[in-house]
């Protein structure tokens, strides 16, 4: 009793900052052996803005690494991947920069000072969307429920993972931008406001800069907290009447998209350009959504099986209008058949299908509203089985990010998995 006492009386900052200092150690210790490791692949993609623009000071000219080089018809190096991680990059890339100047460094950009700083920026940024989604929990569930619930993603999903390994990947950032804009969903429908929908705008227009098929989550907006066809009409009737917020949001909505294209005519010549070459969605007529959820190549179900708590949400509190069951279920399965399609389904080198950490925030609403009922169960049998369930789940995902680190890149030829080797992995880390 005492201790929920204390834990009641603590401030979710208190206990952020604890988890951030907890989790900048396990980040280290995880990449301290390969510090360049952290700026490689997609996320070096994002970064590369940051030393053209404010080292070389010319986009023209981008140093050739070990990303996948695309060029133009100039032969200059062109990024693949969009700007928009940069932005949340750059603080921590000045300060980098700052303290190799000062140490006497290598101030190229790619030096330990550079990488230290790309560390401290996803640990920093996962802490801060763990705290912007217990706000969104805490306005309709109790403290408790929202940090069991927090906890449940941060520790028994791979967000744990991209949160201490791979840093610097788009997803943490993605959910950062998520959690914001389904806290300003929440505020415009109860107190509508032209303000609250030019930042609605904004960081959805970052999103889709970052991840263009991320534009689905504005449908979640349009129906967040609609759960009849009376509430559909009624929101269809404020959004009529509120007409030139909608205008208000489209025009910020444009704001991030503005370097990128002019990045885009810079280069090209043209103000949009499809970088991803011979890459598309050849699964469109037949998308993999089995392989997609339960494929031992970074099956969502199979590596974060605590999301199964979602699903348990949305069955037993789909009237319940603070899980947002239908609104989740309809994005569900729209981003399940978009990833499905994709021709490399299982995204890449990845631990778990990385691109739903994006959704997580929607997919925290219903799994609160379970971790709600299972905490009520009378039987404590079932309670106590319950709690053991998810202490097995967060351990599995723990244990198997550490068997991650001692395995290599489960991606390709060499690494592509099958029930034998997911199972003898299982076995391994018990």
């Amino acid at each position: 009793m005492r201790i929920v006492k204390v834990w009641k009386n603590l401030k979710d900052s208190t206990i952020l900052t604890f988890l951030f200092i907890v989790f900048l150690a396990i980040a280290y210790a995880r990449n301290h052996n390969n510090m360049p490791g952290i700026i490689w692949a997609d996320t070096e993609g994002y970064y590369m803005y940051l030393p053209a623009v404010l080292i070389q000071h010319s986009i023209h000219h981008v140093p050739e690494r070990s990303m996948d080089i695309k060029k133009n018809e100039q032969g200059e190096v062109m990024m693949k991947y969009t700007c928009g991680v940069a932005f949340f990059y750059l603080p921590f890339f000045i300060g980098s920069h700052v303290v190799a100047h000062l140490l006497g460094a290598d101030t190229s950009g790619f030096s330990t000072s550079y990488y230290f700083g790309i560390m401290l920026c996803g640990v920093f940024w996962s802490m801060v969307g763990v705290y912007m989604l217990l706000k969104l929990l805490q306005r309709h569930f109790t403290k408790r429920i929202a940090w069991l619930t927090g906890l449940c993603l941060l520790l028994g999903t791979n967000y744990f993972f991209y949160a201490t390994r791979w840093m610097g990947m788009a997803h943490i950032y993605n959910f950062v931008l998520v959690c914001g804009l389904l806290l300003l969903a929440d505020d415009y429908y109860k107190k509508p406001a032209t303000k609250t929908a030019a930042y609605t705008g904004l960081l959805l227009g970052w999103l889709v800069l970052i991840r263009p098929t991320n534009i689905v989550i504005a449908l979640s907006l349009l129906f967040y907290n609609v759960v009849s066809r009376g509430d559909i009409s009624e929101r269809i009737e404020t959004l009529k009447r509120r007409y030139k917020d909608i205008v208000t949001a489209f025009l910020f909505f444009i704001i991030p998209l503005l370097p990128q294209l002019y990045y885009w005519k810079e280069m090209t010549g043209s103000w949009v350009s499809y970088s991803y070459t011979g890459e598309s969605f050849i699964y469109w007529n037949k998308p993999k959504i089995a392989a997609v959820l339960f494929d031992t190549q970074n099956g969502l179900i199979l590596y974060s099986p605590i999301l199964i708590l979602s699903f348990v949400g949305i069955l037993v509190a789909n009237k319940d209008r603070r899980t947002n069951s239908i609104n989740v279920l309809t994005t569900f399965t729209v981003i399940t058949y978009i990833f499905a399609s994709w021709w490399a389904w299982w995204f890449g080198a990845a631990y778990g299908h990385r691109c739903y950490i994006d959704f997580y925030p929607l997919f925290a609403l219903p799994m609160a509203a379970a971790i709600e009922q299972l905490s009520t169960l009378k039987i404590k049998t079932l309670k106590y089985l319950s709690i053991a369930v998810l202490i097995v789940f967060i351990g599995y995902n723990i244990g198997m990010t550490h068997a991650f680190d001692h395995s290599g890149i489960w991606d390709g030829t060499d690494w592509r998995w099958n029930w034998s080797k997911w199972w003898g992995t299982v076995t391994g880390i018990i």
